[in-house]
């Protein structure tokens, strides 16, 4: 009984992993944006300072739109 009762404190019930693994993404998307953003020279200045702030602002859906924006703004200047 006590076993069970310590496996219960050490393993992480399933929506724990869920958030885990769901601000872990995010995160990780977060920083890929903004390296995207930073590294480009198709934007100038003052749209990657506005894009940064935008996905700093907008952590989630921010770098979501931006890489939408970012493959139609490849395609046309291409």
């Amino acid at each position: 009984m006590l076993k069970l009762a310590i496996m219960e404190l050490v393993t992480p019930s399933f929506g724990l992993i869920v958030w885990q693994t769901m601000t872990f993404l995010s995160v990780i998307v977060f920083i890929v944006s903004w390296i995207m953003i930073l590294r480009t020279n198709k934007l100038e200045a003052i749209q990657k300072i506005a894009w940064l702030i935008g996905t700093l602002f907008l952590p989630v859906i921010g770098p979501v739109i931006f890489f939408v924006k970012y493959s139609s703004f490849r395609e046309v200047h291409s």
